[in-house]
């Protein structure tokens, strides 16, 4: 995202926390969304793609059952 971008979302979000009363305080960062989700990914990435190659039912669309087998 670009620094215009980047700062209207987080001018909008400071707008949405500060307006919205007794809600919790969480980070609404962009950047650190991003990472966040990005780390998740990558975590728990590797568990399906294991769970793919071991488990034929898994394999639920044909791109899986043409890449990992029948």
């Amino acid at each position: 995202m670009n620094e215009v971008g980047e700062r209207s979302f987080n001018d909008m979000m400071g707008k949405y926390t500060s307006s919205v009363p007794f809600s919790k305080k969480e980070s609404l960062d962009l950047n650190t969304y991003v990472t966040n989700r990005l780390r998740w990914s990558l975590l728990h990435g590797g568990q399906e793609e294991k769970k793919i190659r071991t488990d034929p039912a898994a394999r639920v669309t044909d791109l899986l059952k043409n890449v990992f087998g029948k």
